[in-house]
């Protein structure tokens, strides 16, 4: 068989035919013509192929330049000489193409510039093109055409509007930069595995690791993250080295190829900017000690090529700002330990901070510094310009040095041309810290001396901002024992002398055991601010409603104007977070007087921060503070637009805010009169309505525990146990003595009365002795225990010695206690109900029973609480879980419920009524269920109970409770659909690490990898068609086994191993399959491949748990992951069936 080569010519041929029939169908083009001669200078050249506007009149719009697969096709020989023709012909743009991919590029202005691509990334068919031997495959030839077809019509947009979609030079770096730290990471997390096996060393690094954040260091997920965050401080370094050249042009060009000890290379270049300037970014770290793998310096090569041949140093410093900005991809951020916060969230906080132009700012937890950055835009704003005056004005504290560092390069990126200063950024916990504390910098420029800082002493601040980690203080003692103990002893330092209230008569912290770090932070942070200093910081609003916020709130009020706290109800602030988040605005106060007559605001933000702050930060910096100042005016001077809400409340409002106001004075007595936390959650959310029925008909309320008691339902301590379903009752024979009906979940009520019937349990209640049971031969209940002594939980603990039940007389005995009338949902949703209960139906711990005092109040008592009036305060008084959207209560919560005292006999009678028309009629959501007759009747009914008048607060009562619900409701599922995305975007990630994982393995495909070659050539092998469908196995006949497609192919194989051959080579795009002659050479390769699937299989299986503890999904994914890399073959049984 003679093999024929294809040239240049014989793919330029069919190209040019192709895109002449592709022409056809536009107006645009006239045709396209291959070679001919052009005159360039004193030289002749010769494109491949022009595409003409109008060839008779010479009008060229494009030349396109052909290479074989061998030559990259953004060579920079090829690129030269396509420029070159392209000037010849005056046109604005050419095209260079390899067969594999086609890029498009624009000629520059100049021609001493370098030309640039109108996309960043290449036109590739949709198939791979390896060789030139490839072109001559029909159905690779069909998806060249349709990549023609993309590269015609981008041509003709380009004809017609002089452009593309918009791709900004910062992206198209952005890009290449991603794809290089993709490449480079995996061969990182070897290296770093590799040195990790030196037992000195792998301490030394679990120490760093831990102080960075990343916990567990030695897993798997812990490699993943320090070797990401290697990845992207190495590309940070090379292009903060290439900026540097721009104004420093004795730094030599960065290179790396054909350099033997390239690591030792990159070190060198480091070192020589180091010895320049700029010590904070370039200085060694402990992962610096290890050697770059040989293994990425091709990636590196690459990007470096890139990088210098578009002239990256000499675009404008805002692109290069931007690439910097955007070197970690927003869904790197996350698993690297960075939460970014939306700089329009940061803008605002700041906006309400910063006053004057001589303020100096602190940043807590800086992570990678965007409040530091924008502090900085906005003392632009104010005039300040020189960049070695700005920074000290900066300061910024971490705990993990890599966010550290990032927050160090983008300090210094705001200005590379003047290295005369260096920016304040302390990697250090911040509970360490002193105020007014002296600390060593490296200087900018390294001194003669190596041990040489230059010593600085932190000032207190104008202003300290930032967004506070969301980290229960438990947790961190979990992993830092002692820690607790330690945050207790530096508040005693901060506070004991200036604020003892802080303090028990023994000295220990009031603050409670289960606040977040967050609150920590509040008090440290509040010794670095001067006074009249402010602070802003973004929280969990946890602390507006819990235990812990009692100490926070009484803080705040006593040693601060509390200038604002602000919430949106209409977008989460952070998706990622599993938590609704609030602002608070504090300013150090003193004077008592000052205190007590200030205003505090609770600001409802009532527009998406992109529609409130509309200016972008880049083209309109001035617009943007001048409208962000506007807004801080607004929230600041709304007390003198203000209207009485109520005795004590001032609201002002208006398409953006609804600002309620208090007095700091009244605020404080309210938290001093009731001794804990005051739920400040309601100036935020409550609709004005609340506030005015609460004032007229404050005499005649009461709480619901002075006319009611409220507890928890059954705690069995065992579920499995003591709950039984119909089918467990008839195979133990249960006595029915034994057994009670029992509501375990919500959905089994759709009505107020609870109908037995549609209860799916019973439970278990016996207070015999087993002696007794014997006795009285109840042997169905006695069978049941022993077989119950025998059963252990998953933690292997024998069920008897469960601690929530071996404290009992019998572990198997529940206290009857008699049912309530009313059982209340410990969770809500959108279905608002209280249930009625009627037979004695005992109550699972998701439940809390509420019994009258007075029998003769049963029915009342239900219909008060199933009224509109008390789910307002139920969503007031209730938590929002987690951010999920579920409204949890808690007993003293619901005890504390206002009900009407007194109602007389008449309307009592005629709520009863009403009452029980709704209790026997499915509660739909609260959306529907206020459009219901009856509902509002016994609303009504409830208001003139209390003396108010339908017609002037119903429907104003109904407005108010559809928009907390929809509010609640809407903001989880605003961010579960983001986190949806995420989860798909988060598995994608996976895969591809998993995929890079095991590379070495994937790439041995079959057959090639599996046997000697030679097998796969004549006269060793034999060729065979097959269909470019999907090949299986047919059914079996006799030695038959036909492998089938869905096209109608069908080929008998003389035996299993031959139809597996067959199956396993399949390629795509590919209608040919080689087989070797040699029987047993053929079956060992089959094998040898089922046993590699098998292996790898088992191998990715078991990466995959480690990753995601989640059997089925690693399952599912293995199996995508395989069939991604076409290596999903089935193992074929010999009947010929497939598993």
């Amino acid at each position: 068989m003679i093999k024929v080569k294809t040239t240049e010519l014989e793919f330029k041929g069919p190209i040019q035919s192709w895109l002449n029939e592709i022409i056809k169908a536009t107006t645009s083009f006239e045709e396209a013509t291959p070679d001919f001669s052009l005159k360039s200078g004193d030289r002749t050249v010769f494109p491949d192929l022009v595409i003409w506007i109008n060839r008779g009149a010479g009008q060229a719009f494009i030349n396109w330049e052909f290479k074989g697969p061998e030559i990259p096709a953004d060579d920079p020989e090829l690129i030269k000489g396509a420029l070159e023709k392209a000037y010849a012909l005056n046109t604005k743009y050419f095209i260079t193409y390899n067969l594999s991919e086609a890029y498009l590029w624009k000629i520059p202005e100049s021609k001493e510039e370098a030309p640039s691509l109108v996309r960043p990334e290449p036109y590739r068919p949709k198939c791979t093109i390896s060789s030139r031997e490839d072109f001559q495959d029909k159905s690779k030839q069909a998806r060249i055409k349709e990549m023609l077809r993309e590269i015609v019509f981008d041509l003709v947009k380009l004809y017609r509007d002089d452009s593309l979609s918009d791709y900004p030079p910062d992206i198209f770096f952005v890009n290449k930069l991603s794809e290089c730290a993709k490449a480079i990471a995996p061969h990182l997390k070897t290296k770093l595995a590799e040195s990790a096996r030196d037992r000195n060393f792998s301490q030394k690094l679990t120490s760093w690791a831990n102080k960075q954040g990343i916990a567990n260091f030695g897993d798997e997920a812990s490699y993943n993250i320090l070797s990401r965050q290697m990845a992207y401080r190495l590309l940070g370094r090379i292009l903060f080295y290439l900026t540097l050249r721009r104004f420093r042009p004795d730094l030599p060009e960065f290179h790396l190829q054909k350099v033997p000890d390239f690591s030792r290379r990159i070190q060198e270049y480091f070192a020589k900017a180091l010895r320049i300037d700029y010590q904070g970014v370039f200085e060694k770290d402990l992962p610096d000690e290890i050697d770059l793998p040989k293994d990425i310096q091709g990636p590196l090569v690459k990007l470096v090529k890139d990088l210098n041949q578009y002239d990256f140093s000499a675009l404008p410093q805002e692109i290069i700002g931007s690439v910097f900005e955007k070197l970690i991809p927003p869904d790197e951020r996350h698993n690297l330990g960075q939460y970014f916060t939306n700089e329009n969230l940061v803008d605002l906080i700041l906006a309400l901070c910063l006053r004057a132009a001589n303020d100096k700012i602190l940043d807590p937890t800086c992570g990678s510094g965007t409040f530091l950055i924008r502090a900085y835009d906005w003392f632009k704003f104010k005039g300040l310009r020189n960049h070695k005056e700005l920074l000290p004005k900066i300061w910024g504290i971490d705990i993990a040095r890599f966010p550290a560092e990032l927050a160090t390069i983008n300090l210094y990126r705001q200005d590379l041309s003047d290295y005369e200063n260096f920016p304040r950024i302390i990697v250090k916990d911040f509970f360490e810290l002193k105020p007014e504390q002296e600390f060593g910098f490296p200087p900018p420029k390294p001194s003669d001396d190596p041990e040489y800082k230059i010593k600085e002493k932190m000032p207190l601040f104008d202003c300290a901002v930032g967004n506070f980690p969301y980290i229960r203080q438990e947790l961190i003692e979990k992993t830092n024992k002692g820690y607790k103990a330690e945050l207790e002893r530096i508040l005693a330092q901060d506070w004991a002398s200036d604020y003892r209230e802080l303090f028990k008569n023994g000295g220990q912290l009031r603050l409670s055991g289960q606040a977040d770090i967050y609150a920590y932070l509040f008090f440290h942070t509040a010794k670095f601010i001067l006074p009249d200093g402010r602070m802003g910081f973004v929280t969990s609003n946890s602390w507006l409603d819990v235990a812990y916020g009692f100490e926070l709130q009484k803080f705040f009020l006593k040693k601060f104007k509390l200038i604002a706290i602000l919430e949106s109800r209409c977008e989460p602030w952070f998706e990622d977070a599993a938590v609704n988040t609030i602002i608070t605005i504090l300013e150090r106060c003193e004077n008592k007087q000052a205190r007590d007559e200030h205003f505090v605001k609770f600001v409802k933000i009532k527009k998406k921060l992109a529609e409130l702050i509309p200016w972008d930060i880049k083209d309109q910096p001035d617009d943007r503070w001048k409208g962000l100042a506007r807004l801080a005016k607004k929230i600041e001077l709304a007390d003198q637009k203000a209207k009485p809400l109520s005795k004590n409340i001032m609201v002002y409002e208006d398409d953006e805010f609804r600002i309620r106001m208090l007095k700091q004075k009244e605020l404080l007595e309210e938290l001093e009169s009731s001794g804990q936390t005051v739920k400040w959650g309601k100036y935020l959310r409550a609709p004005d309505v609340y506030f005015e029925i609460l004032e007229k008909c404050k005499d005649k309320l009461v709480p619901l525990k002075e006319i009611a008691e409220v507890r928890r339902g059954f705690t069995t301590g065992i579920n499995e146990f003591f709950y039984l379903d119909e089918e467990k009752i008839k195979q133990w024979k249960i006595e029915e003595e034994f057994l009670k009906p029992v509501i375990k979940s919500p959905k089994e009520a759709d009505k107020i009365l609870i109908d037995p019937s549609k209860l799916k349990f019973r439970i278990f209640m016996c207070n015999k002795s087993k002696q007794e049971l014997k006795k009285e031969k109840k042997f169905g209940a006695l069978k049941y225990i022993e077989w119950g002594e025998k059963q252990k939980t998953e933690e292997g603990v024998p069920w008897p010695e469960v601690p929530s039940v071996s404290s009992r007389k019998y572990w198997w005995g529940i206290s009857d206690k008699s049912p309530a009338s009313c059982v209340w949902l410990e969770s809500f949703g959108d279905r608002l109900i209280t249930l009625k209960n009627v037979k004695d139906i005992y109550c699972d711990k998701r439940f809390y029973e509420i019994a009258p005092k007075k029998d003769s109040c049963e029915i009342l008592l239900s219909a008060l609480l199933n009224s509109s009036l008390l789910w307002i305060q139920n969503e007031l008084t209730g938590r929002i879980n987690m951010g999920d959207g579920v409204l949890d209560t808690v007993v003293f919560e619901v005890e504390n419920m206002m009900v009407a005292k007194l109602i007389d006999k008449n309307i009592e009678q005629r709520i009863a009524k009403t009452f029980n028309q709704i209790s026997n009629r499915p509660i739909k959501d609260i959306f529907n269920e206020i459009r219901q007759k009856d509902r509002r009747e016994l609303d009504s009914l409830v208001l003139a109970s209390l003396g108010l008048d339908r017609n002037k607060y119903l429907n104003r009562i109904y407005d108010g409770l559809v928009e907390l619900v929809r509010e609640r409701i809407e903001l989880a599922r605003m961010r579960k659909k983001v986190k949806e995305i995420k989860s798909k975007r988060d598995i994608n990630r996976l895969k591809e690490q998993i995929i890079e994982e095991f590379e070495a393995e994937i790439n041995r495909k079959f057959p090639e990898a599996f046997l000697d070659k030679k097998y796969l050539r004549e006269p060793e092998a034999r060729e065979i068609t097959i269909s470019n469908h999907p090949l299986r196995m047919g059914k079996t006949f006799m030695d038959i086994y036909p492998v089938i497609a869905d096209d109608g192919f069908k080929y008998e194989a003389r035996d299993l191993s031959e139809a597996k051959f067959i199956i396993y080579s399949q390629k795509p795009d590919s209608l040919m399959v080689k087989l070797p002659k040699d029987k047993l050479i053929l079956q060992k390769a089959v094998k040898d491949y089922e046993d590699h699937i098998k292996t790898l299989s088992h191998n990715i299986f078991s990466s995959l748990i480690k990753h995601t503890s989640d059997h089925k999904l690693s399952d599912r994914l293995t199996a995508d992951i395989l069939e991604e890399v076409g290596m999903r073959k089935a193992i074929i049984k010999k009947d010929g069936g497939q598993v």
